[in-house]
């Protein structure tokens, strides 16, 4: 069996895939291949010579076996407790990780109490509590008192699911703790001692940064040397994602190879035997990787190092397959849910790609083109690593950046400059703080240029756009399609001997793959496609239109937390429409400025550079609007009985408000924008926030009312007439609201009224996000949960 490691590695992988799938006792699963690997064993002796099947299927059933052991909730856990204030003792058991106003610990909990009762628990917690001047340390002993819950499910179509990824990692719930005196320290010293000394060594050097370098500079050091990314804005992560060099904040092989080629130029300089530099690669290696957290990537990227120096101090051939193999297949046996992880899959696919792709690309580059190979290896290396991550890039992120070469030829080298210069003054402050000074004030100039290179190619028209997320097949048929066109490339694929739909095959590669990308998966074709967006207890509804234009009703965000409200929009709306493919809005649509519904518009505005934004003429708009001015998008008011011309198919009518001028209203809600959708026999009425006064005024208007699908008025409040849901009549109706909300939306009677007219009711609290599409005639509804 040619690469038997590779084999088994795949067999290992299949079976954890196959636990995802069919939930079967791991205790039967470890029988299973305890039998199989008896046979293997008696298959080796007597040389069978199909005994390597049997040693694939046995590492199918380990893959397996262990993933059902890994996924297994422990009996005693915790989040027993889930939906109490409870007193929580354990141990923080990684590296807190502060934000701006709060800290978020990781405990090993071994001790709840509720009132007098006090029980023996065993598991983690993900705590959360208010930045406090003391930031507790791995090791230490915590007292908590604070609210023990289970993160909901995501209620957005393809939204990250945190509780999924929470779980994979042993975490089943969550805590939320409020005042710096509900957190208490009640024992030092625990945990493993190199962990610690590492962590403390990690806060000894930022430590340096942070007092020489001003705080988005050693944010930047903080993320280049060590991962770390939670000093990092948002407006600086968006530069290095669009760039294309989100992956020099994330430590990788990239980093593991800067460490690696230090220790190798300090173990030359020091002239030690090639021996004793492996036995000081070793350390150095474990060391960083524990201080960066030990993700998958530097996991990876580590045991290849080390691999690739035991074999040339062996003098066996280096055979980088089997390496990667080897890699995976060590990382998965310790954690298997490391499987699903984006790093993981990255990282893999990315030193796939240079190792496989890499070779080709170059002779094409440099033989083929002529390229100087001082410009033909590099970009041979970023090439091969961008298409052997591009699929998953746009599925778990839907972002394409076609700068990333350039920006990788011109940013990477500038990296390991930081890291050197970063590192060496960090260690020198930490020994004398004012040596460090002028170091540091040369490497906060180098970052300053590299963020400033780095906003300019973001810049570069075209470089970077958001397209809609592939199947999952697409991804996989893109690698299949890589594959032939690199093996017959390479000579490997006999393309003479081969029957006409096998030569075919590798001729339908190249628009295969373009079809896979550039398809537009979500786009609308003839169907109106309504996203009611799961924002809380709030309103965002993104109209797409047949013709492909768009327009956002409302953005989410927050009554009385204006900067919360933002973060809604920013954190919620936008990544939606991404997800999407949608780039830009034509119109976005704020019914009234409240900050439920206008909170989160202006980051929507500025990111999805929309074209138009549409209000009433009511008060209130002044802070949205100077929010607007630097952005120079057209503003229009609106009133009852104008149009919005958008797409020549769908009529969009303005309904409300009416009446009395906008202005003169004495409740906001009452002055809501109504907007009334008209695509062939399908109807949908919009209603902002409108109450009695206004639903009044509608009926009494004598305009046409009865819509198919019906946006429930303020979230479902008590505050409604029941004429007005008998004048809709409504087949469908949609309530926006938030969960375990403090106004109590949606009110019982509001249900009632509506299940009288005979509607199908959804909620976004209880179904997550609502998504009515229609060719005119047919209706389809999908709920996100």
């Amino acid at each position: 069996m040619g690469r038997p490691l590779l084999a088994m590695t795949l067999g290992f992988i299949t079976g954890i895939v196959i636990n995802s799938l069919f939930e079967v006792d791991s205790g039967v699963v470890l029988l299973l291949a305890l039998a199989v690997f008896c046979v293997a064993v008696v298959g080796y002796i007597l040389t069978w010579r199909e005994n390597r099947r049997v040693f694939v299927l046995l590492f199918i059933l380990l893959g397996w076996g262990t993933a059902a052991v890994d996924s297994a909730r422990p009996p005693d856990g915790p989040e027993r407790f889930a939906g109490h204030f409870v007193t929580l003792e354990g141990r923080v058991a990684a590296e807190p990780q502060v934000g701006k106003d709060n800290v978020r610990y990781l405990i090993q909990a071994d001790i709840v109490a509720i009132g007098k009762h006090i029980v023996e628990v065993s598991g983690l917690v993900l705590v959360k509590a208010a930045k406090n001047e003391r930031v507790y340390g791995y090791g230490d002993r915590l007292r908590l008192r604070g609210f023990l819950y289970i993160p909901g499910e995501p209620g957005n179509f393809g939204a990250f699911d945190y509780r999924s990824y929470l779980e994979r990692r042993g975490i089943y719930c969550l805590m939320k703790v409020d005042g710096p005196r509900d957190v208490r320290l009640v024992g030092t010293g625990g945990g493993n001692a190199p962990v610690r000394l590492a962590l403390r060594a990690k806060q000894a050097l930022l430590k340096v940064a942070y007092e020489t370098l001003d705080e988005r500079q050693a944010a930047v050091i903080s993320g280049v040397l060590f991962g770390s990314r939670e000093g990092i804005d948002r407006a600086t992560e968006d530069i290095f994602a669009r760039s294309g060099v989100a992956h020099v904040l994330c430590v990788s092989g990239l980093h593991v190879g800067y460490v690696l080629a230090g220790t190798l130029l300090l173990a030359g300089a020091l002239r030690m035997p090639r021996r004793a530099a492996l036995l000081l690669v070793l350390p150095v290696l474990l060391f960083y990787a524990v201080m960066t957290g030990m993700g998958p990537a530097v996991q990876r990227a580590g045991i290849m190092a080390v691999l690739v120096l035991l074999a040339a101090q062996l003098g066996r051939e280096r055979d980088w397959p089997t390496a990667l193999a080897l890699a995976a297949l060590v990382i998965l046996a310790i954690d298997p849910s490391s499987l699903y992880e984006t790093g993981f899959q990255l990282s893999f696919a990315a030193t796939w790609g240079i190792l496989y792709l890499g070779p080709p690309l170059g002779k094409l580059l440099i033989k083929r083109w002529g390229m100087p190979r001082w410009l033909g290896l590099p970009l041979q290396v970023t090439v091969a690593a961008q298409l052997g991550t591009l699929p998953l890039l746009i599925y778990y992120f839907n972002l394409v950046t076609p700068v990333a070469p350039l920006a990788n030829l011109l940013l990477v080298p500038l990296v390991g400059v930081i890291m050197l210069l970063g590192f060496a003054g960090c260690v020198v402050g930490s020994i004398y703080l004012p040596a460090a000074e002028p170091v540091n004030f040369g490497t906060g100039v180098l970052i300053d240029f590299f963020l400033w290179l780095a906003a300019q190619i973001s810049m570069i028209p075209g470089g970077s756009a958001y397209v809609a997320a592939p199947p999952w097949y697409g991804v996989i048929l893109w690698y299949a399609g890589l594959y032939l066109f690199v093996e017959t490339v390479q000579g490997r694929l006999d393309l003479s001997r081969a029957g006409r739909y096998e030569r075919f095959i590798p001729a339908a590669t190249v628009p295969l793959l373009v079809l896979v990308i550039w398809w537009p998966w979500g786009g609308s074709g003839d169907q109106l496609r309504v996203h009611f967006i799961d924002v809380g207890q709030g309103d965002s509804i993104l109209v797409q239109f047949p013709g492909g234009r768009t327009m956002l009703v409302d953005a989410g965000g927050r009554m009385g937390d204006p900067e919360g409200g933002q973060a809604v929009g920013e954190s919620v709306v936008v990544p939606y429409l991404h997800r999407l493919g949608v780039n830009k809005l034509d119109v976005l649509a704020v019914t009234h400025p409240h900050g439920d519904h206008a909170g989160g518009a202006l980051p929507v505005a500025d990111k999805l550079h929309a074209g138009a934004v549409v209000i009433t003429a009511a008060s209130g708009y002044e802070e949205l609007l100077a929010g607007l001015a630097p952005l120079q998008i057209p503003v229009y008011r609106v009133g009852a009985g104008q149009m919005l011309q958008i797409d020549d198919r769908v009529d969009v009518l303005v309904l409300g408000p009416g009446g009395k001028p906008a202005q003169e209203h004495e409740d906001l809600n009452d002055a809501s924008l109504v907007l009334r959708l008209e695509y062939r026999d399908f109807s949908l009425l919009l209603t902002g926030d409108i109450e009695v006064e206004a639903q009044r005024a509608l009926l009494a208007g004598g305009m046409e009312l009865q819509s198919d699908v019906l946006k429930v008025p303020h979230h479902g409040s008590r505050f409604f007439t029941p004429g007005f849901f008998q004048a809709v009549a409504p087949e469908y109706a949609v309530i926006q609201v938030g969960r375990r909300n403090r106004f109590g939306h949606p009110a019982q009677e509001t249900l009632d009224a509506l299940e009288n007219t005979g509607a199908s009711i959804f909620r976004t609290d209880r179904d997550g996000a609502v998504l009515i599409t229609s060719d005119g005639n047919k209706i389809v509804v999908k709920t996100g949960r």
